[in-house]
């Protein structure tokens, strides 16, 4: 992961609720993104238990997680 994914991670984990449904609107990321980073975020789970709760392969977890990440570092650079 590039060092602006790595900023927006950490972003993500320290951001108050607030700032981080702002950044989530923001950025036009699609609902079900928004539930998965609302899940790894705001819940704590671990990309196997999104998967788990959300009927999903893992492998489909992080390509949403990826892009979302995406979204949201561009949102992000620009504040």
């Amino acid at each position: 992961m590039n060092e602006m994914l790595r900023k927006t991670r950490e972003w993500l984990n320290c951001s108050s609720r607030k700032s981080f449904s702002a950044a989530l609107h923001e950025a036009k990321i699609t609902p079900r993104q928004i539930e998965i980073c609302e899940l790894k975020f705001i819940k704590g789970m671990t990309n196997y238990q999104i998967a788990a709760e959300l009927n999903l392969s893992d492998k489909t977890i992080e390509k949403e997680l990826s892009r979302a990440y995406k979204s949201i570092t561009n949102v992000l650079k620009s504040l």
